[in-house]
């Protein structure tokens, strides 16, 4: 009884995610949406691209942290952790808490990358994620006030949302900040071990046991990494906004490819705040349901015709790429190659 109770809570959050896209599509023509899609033909590969590019701006961003551990890896090698992280993101449930604590590991395994710096690489790529997420929300914002605060009533039934979402965005700087200042507290590697056994040890228990001593000297790499040179991070921050930036472009060509006009400052408001509204349904894959029930909501609040259709075909775009991402981060983690000889280079 236990144990089937235990599965019904953990497939609960998914059939409610598909029940939630099934009521979001509920009035949506899907024949004259996929009809919608197939007509972009020989466009439809070429819309991974914005992704692609998005990917290698902010793993550059990762990769120049490195030289403040002693080396960087190859450049692909880590392309193929981010990808294979954003796969675990977005294909499981609980994706984000998953593709975070397992990040070491794939960081030893596919690049050569010490442990302990492994960790360290890991908060430090989380850090240049909400920092940047905070920033690039708040400027959107701010940009595109004019037209968001006469939006905010059609799209949540209320004024307020330009303020709520700076709000949001203050939030997310302040959590980034405190990440930092958590590392002169200690512990954050060690919490992290705990969170790999607890989650993955029946498959990691032998290399968790192994490395466990290392886990407990990260603290201190941890607080030498923010602490030595802090403005040396600017660059990587600066790489992450303009990931952001692409993301934005992919939504705004998304968005033109199914017929709508916006500004470019409304794609960006649209692209931030609903992969926040993602990253916080933690339980369900990908955001399924929550983060398409707000595309269908920014479109109402840009007020386009013939809603539901227009709406599926977005959200299929939007979904199609997500799941040849996927597939490739699969992909690449059934490959699974160990690194052989460490594959650091040293920094200049």
């Amino acid at each position: 009884m236990k144990r089937a109770l235990h599965h019904a809570s953990q497939l609960a959050p998914a059939l409610l995610a598909l029940g939630l896209l099934g009521w979001v599509l509920r009035s949506a023509d899907i024949g004259r949406a996929l009809e919608l899609v197939r007509s972009l033909g020989l466009w439809l590969p070429v819309l991974l691209l914005p992704n692609l590019v998005a990917i290698l701006t902010e793993t550059a961003g990762w990769w120049l942290c490195f030289d403040r551990l002693g080396g960087r890896p190859r450049f692909r090698r880590l392309v193929s952790v981010r990808v294979i992280g954003d796969a675990l993101m977005l294909g499981l449930p609980s994706g984000a808490v998953i593709s975070e604590t397992v990040q070491p590991y794939l960081l030893k395994r596919r690049c050569g990358v010490p442990t302990e710096s492994g960790i360290v690489a890991t908060i430090a790529r989380k850090f240049f994620v909400v920092v940047s997420h905070g920033l690039f929300l708040g400027t959107a914002t701010l940009v595109a006030w004019p037209l968001v605060d006469p939006a905010s009533r059609v799209a949540i039934g209320r004024g307020g949302l330009p303020i709520l979402l700076l709000a949001a965005s203050f939030v997310l700087v302040v959590v980034g900040v405190l990440l930092v200042a958590a590392t002169a507290m200690g512990q954050l590697a060690d919490r992290m071990h705990r969170g790999l056994d607890r989650l993955l040890g029946r498959w990691m228990g032998s290399w968790l046991e192994r490395n466990a001593l290392r886990f407990q000297r990260t603290d201190a790499a941890l607080a030498g990494f923010f602490g030595r040179r802090p403005f040396g991070l600017v660059p990587s921050v600066v790489l992450y906004l303009c990931g952001w930036f692409v993301r934005s472009l992919e939504t705004l060509l998304f968005l033109r490819l199914v017929g709508v006009t916006a500004p470019l400052s409304v794609a960006m408001v649209i692209e931030t705040a609903l992969i926040l509204l993602r990253a916080m349904a933690v339980p369900v894959p990908a955001g399924l349901g929550v983060q398409d029930l707000g595309y269908v909501l920014s479109l109402k609040a840009l007020g386009v015709p013939d809603l539901a259709t227009v709406g599926a075909a977005f959200v299929l775009l939007k979904r199609g790429k997500d799941a040849f991402w996927i597939a490739a981060g699969f992909l690449l983690l059934s490959l699974g190659r160990r690194a052989g000889a460490p594959l650091l280079e040293r920094a200049p």
